[in-house]
């Protein structure tokens, strides 16, 4: 008897503690998934922060560009009036010389040439004409220049200031970026750990079952990544921000802009919009390049890659190709995804549009 009650004394206690991590497992769980909620909030507030931040930065760092643009042609034109100055300078030296030299009587025999006293006040009225037109010029050059010079002097002023704000942004951009990576890494954590509890719990409930002998239920499948609402995957996995800059000016207004540059930290993974066949390349503008031919026609460049790890055959769209980085002309301080849309037909359009479709904005 006493072997008896000390098999079931255990018994029980067994039985007991499984009630316990039964009913505690649960509660751990609800809390982790507050706790998921909570951080995809937070992510989400921290997220529209670096966006907002990184917009500023944006355009603080074109503006920059355009008044650096201004002082290297303001600079050129000085250069060029410099030289017209100088000519037209040669050009009175030359002909007071030739007329006032003491072995060069040309301007007295101009003047004695006359055949009446009118004639040589005519004559007289000529030469001083064309004297006055010679130093006319030389005054309307040097205006310019004056005024030039102090146009660059307005523009250097400005450039110090747009070079400030520009670091000032940037700090605030990269610190953002920070924060943002942080709370990511503290999200996904909590999410493996969710994940992780809910395989135990499954396992439990198969082991549970197969011990009464019931059939366990087939595992769900795992999530796979979801397209948006357009179909379409957004092409960078990771913290990032982009705003419309179709059109938009670049290296001082020589070209414009055909693409959305997506700003991210260098070596954030790039997928694969659609399903198709992918081909690498690498130019001095662009750097490294992926294009992506999709299956429905359509045709998507990934340019300024810092790797790419799928460069030729074929892809699925979500899928890994490349990562994101600074390669070809772009800033080293300023890494980002320069994303080109090309419709049959139509050439390139904005892909702005497309891309707040893909996150169902």
């Amino acid at each position: 008897m006493t072997g008896t009650a000390t098999l079931r004394r255990t018994l029980c206690l067994i039985v007991t503690a499984f009630v316990a991590v039964a009913l505690l497992v649960p509660e751990h769980a609800d809390a982790n998934a507050q706790r998921v909620e909570q951080l995809r909030a937070e992510l989400n507030k921290i997220n529209d922060e670096f966006a907002r931040a990184g917009a500023a930065y944006d355009k603080a760092f074109w503006a920059l560009d355009e008044t650096e643009k201004a002082i290297e042609d303001t600079t050129a034109r000085i250069g060029e009036n410099e030289v017209a100055l100088g000519e037209a300078q040669d050009v009175l030296q030359a002909r007071v010389s030739s007329w006032y030299r003491a072995d060069n009587l040309g301007f007295i025999e101009f003047l004695l040439g006359a055949q009446d006293f009118n004639d040589l006040v005519t004559r007289l009225d000529y030469a001083t004409r064309i004297a006055q037109d010679d130093a006319s010029a030389i005054q309307q050059v040097e205006g310019l220049l004056a005024e030039l010079r102090e146009d660059r002097e307005r523009l250097e002023v400005e450039q110090a200031e747009r070079s400030a704000k520009v670091d000032a942004f940037k700090a605030e951009r990269d610190a953002l970026q920070k924060r943002l990576q942080s709370k990511r890494a503290e999200y996904e954590r909590v999410q493996r750990e969710l994940a992780e509890e809910a395989r135990r719990a499954e396992e439990a409930r198969q082991r549970a079952a197969a011990a009464s002998s019931r059939p366990a239920a087939a595992p769900l499948p795992a999530a796979a990544a979801v397209a948006g609402p357009n179909g379409m995957v957004f092409p960078v996995a990771g913290p990032n921000y982009y705003s419309d800059t179709w059109g938009a000016s670049r290296a001082g207004g020589r070209r414009r802009h055909i693409g959305t540059d997506i700003m991210a930290a260098t070596g954030t993974p790039v997928v694969a919009t659609l399903s198709g066949t992918v081909s690498r390349g690498n130019g001095a503008t662009s750097g490294l390049l992926i294009r992506l031919n999709a299956d429905n026609g359509w045709t998507f460049y990934y340019m300024h890659l810092d790797s790419i790890i799928v460069g030729s055959g074929r892809v699925t769209a979500g899928q890994t190709i490349g990562t994101v980085g600074y390669t070809g002309n772009a800033s080293a301080s300023a890494p980002h995804l320069h994303y080109e849309i090309h419709l049959p037909g139509r050439g390139a359009v904005n892909p702005y549009p497309y891309l707040r479709q893909m996150q169902g904005r």
